[in-house]
């Protein structure tokens, strides 16, 4: 992502884990009639959180710098996207998709995407902004 800052890498690791869970609901979706099909879920955000607070503790007792930004940066990248199966099944065909929690887990991603990019380019415009002095 242009800009290498600690919000900046937060916004791309946050937009390239709700992709995931897109792509994940979508797989669902499409394969809710499969028989001995298992859901895939997606978690990103116990992870991003965990940097969140170490970021916050490096802050607060006197962590500054390049080299600690870059750090940082680095820890958000390599922070963890887990996928995994969900285990449990109802049905006799041994599907564990329930349409009704993956379409509210779509329109829940969807959303949540389309706020990240807002942000991203609100950041942007306000970047925008005081490079052109307020003009």
């Amino acid at each position: 992502m242009i800009g290498d800052s600690i919000t900046s890498a937060l916004y791309q690791k946050a937009l390239d884990g709700t992709w995931q869970r897109q792509k994940a609901t979508s797989n669902n979706i499409a394969n809710s009639e499969t028989p001995g099909y298992k859901a895939i879920k997606v978690n990103f955000e116990d992870s991003l959180k965990a940097e969140v607070n170490k970021l916050q503790t490096t802050a607060n007792t006197g962590g500054t710098g390049f080299l600690d930004k870059m750090e940082s940066i680095q820890s958000i990248d390599n922070s963890n996207i887990n996928v995994y199966q969900g285990a449990t099944t109802s049905r006799l065909d041994q599907n564990n998709v329930d349409m009704e929690s993956e379409n509210i887990d779509m329109t829940k991603s969807v959303l949540q995407y389309n706020y990240l990019v807002r942000g991203v380019s609100d950041s942007y415009s306000r970047l925008k902004y005081a490079i052109n002095g307020g003009k």
